[in-house]
């Protein structure tokens, strides 16, 4: 099975996002735009795993969130992997933030010392908002986004179930921070 980690979004910060979105649309010929339900945060992406694995993951969670208070983090504007002058990936950008940055490392070493593949690369905090297959094209400037505090309390298990029109996302375990 596909999973991932991600912390949640609040729903109402899902709408905020999704209405610059919306704006931001209007500017972009060739994206396709994910569905505000499945806005997340990803935290560490796992691939493909055995079920088994499930509940290791799930012990490596309930054992960080502990130690986690709900803290807030800020939408700050729109980028693009590997940028935003030819993007496979759009996001919202989160600003730095020390304590959710060290919320994902204790959630990378400890799934590191339950025998899960440490990612090579630095953990960037977005949100996807569109993927691109072939090439975009942006005909207008993009709006300004103003900056968007929410808080982070719940991570979730995801599962990633891979379809023709687009990816379903499934919580198998969501943990609340304490």
């Amino acid at each position: 099975m596909r999973v991932f980690i991600a912390a949640l979004i609040p729903e109402d910060t899902k709408l905020e996002i999704k209405r610059y979105v919306d704006e931001v649309k209007r500017c972009w010929d060739g994206v396709k735009w994910e569905d505000p339900n499945k806005f997340h945060i990803t935290l560490k992406f796992l691939g493909e795993i055995e079920e088994a694995r499930v509940e290791d993951i799930k012990g490596v969670l309930s054992e960080v969130v502990r130690a986690y208070s709900p803290f807030n983090v800020t939408a700050s504007g729109l980028g693009g992997f590997p940028d935003l002058r030819r993007p496979r990936v759009i996001f919202v950008d989160l600003l730095e933030n020390k304590e959710f940055k060290s919320f994902q490392r204790d959630i990378e070493e400890g799934l590191t010392r339950a025998g899960f593949k440490r990612e090579d690369r630095p953990f960037v905090s977005h949100i996807t908002v569109g993927r691109i297959k072939g090439r975009a094209v942006l005909r207008s400037t993009l709006p300004t986004m103003r900056p968007l505090p929410f808080n982070i309390s719940e991570v979730a298990v995801m599962r990633s179930i891979l379809k023709k029109e687009g990816s379903v996302y499934i919580p198998l375990f969501v943990f609340r921070l304490s």
